[in-house]
């Protein structure tokens, strides 16, 4: 009887509700677009006189509002609020900051000695020291990537840290989840964070045998929390594992098949990590450290990780070489953006050379007047971009900016297309660089959570990378003024969409 009363109630319910919108649909469709029309103007006043963002990323913003009326105005109230805005609750906000502050405060590894002059004014700008005592590997391609990773994960015995914005349930995703099983069941504490996002098709079916033994995992900005509106667009971009608080590993590659050149869509996907032994390794653990405790949100997260015990066992890795590093990080809530202002800076102190690989060359404006200049006095600029792109928006927007590169004096190439250049590096004069999770291009420089390790020794990670940058060279087309000139209108008029829109993306 009690559910037949409720199927008529729900019934009424709904013919009362087609009743009302049979009668009066056109005046609700006409309040609705009023309202929406009205949304669009606040947010676009708000813009003009409130924001403090980019003038470009106001200007993509009011156009896609005005383009699109209803969906820009649904599309800006999940991805365009300003980060700076973000009110962080008040667990979140102390325990980042003792992390920070604890790890910052430590005596430097440097003392004594005399580090590179451009790791100093990095340091200035980031508040982030550089430190000696490193050994540093370059890893090219999965090929080299996943078995160092493999085999450094299997000789853990206090703790592993792993963080990716992509983690696939494929079989090398299973294979380092079997591992991080295995080792927890030998007593090794293992920590697994990944992007909610990037992420979002690993199911808890994958993960539940890792919580069974007692792996804790977060998902970073959960896309079903109710606060997602303010978060949906600002994403946990990094990639890395710290094991023992000894070696670290970050760079281009997640975990998936198609890191292991295991596509159809790709012949080769050609990426870039890099393996940290040593001082350095300090970072790259606050890092994680400051996105765990900020996931966690409660009253004295950070204290196991700084208190003396937690720094003898967390933040005490042992000088094992004599390589400077200097690992930057940082993501759309700091007033200035570390990574990429370290990047420009890289490229600004060049003499002869700057060689740079990005899947995506979208930069801001500052960004691009920057490296624009750099090619225009002189200095040896090149840019390795994907012959074939995985995202339409991103690779036409990258595309757009090809021609303006050639006229400043840049050489601009695309990698072989039956593959996917993924990798993100710089080289400068063949002496020092930066390899990490950041491209060239907005997102990365002011909506991402990146990290990015700049090198300053010409040693066998630089050599190596200058040996890679040869050989992708000689697989890519070097684009001419002809091959401008041969671009159909619709192509020239997807690119210039793209770059309108690449504030946003």
């Amino acid at each position: 009887m009690k559910k037949r009363f409720q199927l008529v109630i729900l019934i009424g319910l709904i013919l009362i509700i087609g009743f009302v919108l049979k009668q009066w649909s056109s005046i609700i469709l006409y309040s609705a677009g009023i309202f929406v029309e009205l949304c669009g103007m606040i947010i676009a006043i708000r813009l003009l006189f409130f924001d403090r963002r980019v003038t470009s990323s106001k200007i993509a913003w009011i156009a896609a509002i005005f383009i699109l009326p209803i969906f820009g105005v649904i599309i800006y109230w999940f991805f365009g609020r300003n980060p700076q805005n973000r009110i962080f609750q008040h667990n979140q906000i102390e325990e980042m900051d003792r992390i920070t502050d604890t790890i910052h405060e430590l005596a430097p590894y440097t003392k004594g000695q005399k580090p590179p002059h451009l790791s100093k004014r990095i340091e200035h700008l980031t508040q982030i020291q550089p430190v000696n005592g490193n050994r540093l590997t370059l890893l090219t391609n999965g090929e080299e990537t996943f078995p160092a990773l493999l085999e450094s994960m299997r000789q853990a015995q206090d703790h592993i840290h792993i963080q990716y914005y992509i983690y696939r349930s494929d079989a090398i995703g299973q294979e380092i989840r079997d591992l991080l099983i295995e080792r927890a069941e030998a007593g090794v504490e293992v920590k697994f964070m990944y992007d909610a996002w990037g992420s979002s098709k690993l199911s808890e079916h994958f993960l539940a045998p890792m919580r069974k033994v007692g792996i804790k995992i977060h998902a970073f900005d959960p896309l079903g929390s109710i606060w997602i509106a303010r978060t949906a667009n600002l994403r946990n971009h990094r990639k890395m594992v710290v094991i023992d608080g000894q070696i670290g590993f970050t760079g281009g590659l997640n975990v998936g098949e198609e890191y292991r050149s295991n596509s159809k869509e790709f012949v080769i996907w050609r990426d870039t990590h890099i393996k940290i032994e040593g001082p350095a390794v300090m970072e790259l653990q606050e890092s994680f450290l400051v996105d765990w405790v900020y996931m966690e949100n409660k009253a004295d997260s950070a204290k196991p990780f700084v208190d003396s015990a937690g720094l003898a066992r967390y933040f005490s890795p042992e000088p094992v070489g004599d390589n400077w590093a200097q690992v930057i990080y940082g993501g759309p809530y700091d007033k200035e953006k570390w990574v990429r202002d370290a990047l420009l800076d890289l490229m600004d102190s060049a003499k002869e050379s700057v060689w740079i690989t990005s899947p995506y060359f979208v930069p801001d404006e500052e960004a691009l007047a920057v490296i624009r200049r750099v090619a225009m006095s002189g200095i040896d600029v090149r840019i390795i971009l994907p012959g074939k792109g995985d995202r339409g928006i991103s690779f036409y927007g990258s595309n757009g900016n090809i021609e303006t590169m050639i006229e400043a004096g840049a050489k601009v190439y695309a990698y072989r297309d039956d593959s996917f250049i993924h990798a993100k590096q710089v080289l400068v004069d063949g002496e020092c660089g930066a390899v990490g999770t950041a491209n060239f291009d907005v997102r990365s420089f002011r909506l991402n959570h990146e990290l990015m390790v700049f090198l300053y020794d010409r040693d066998d990670a630089i050599l190596k990378m200058q040996q890679d940058f040869e050989r992708d060279f000689a697989e890519s087309h070097l684009y001419t003024m002809a091959d401008m000139d041969k671009k159909s209108t619709f192509t020239k008029m997807k690119e210039n969409l793209s770059s309108l829109l690449s504030p946003i993306l």
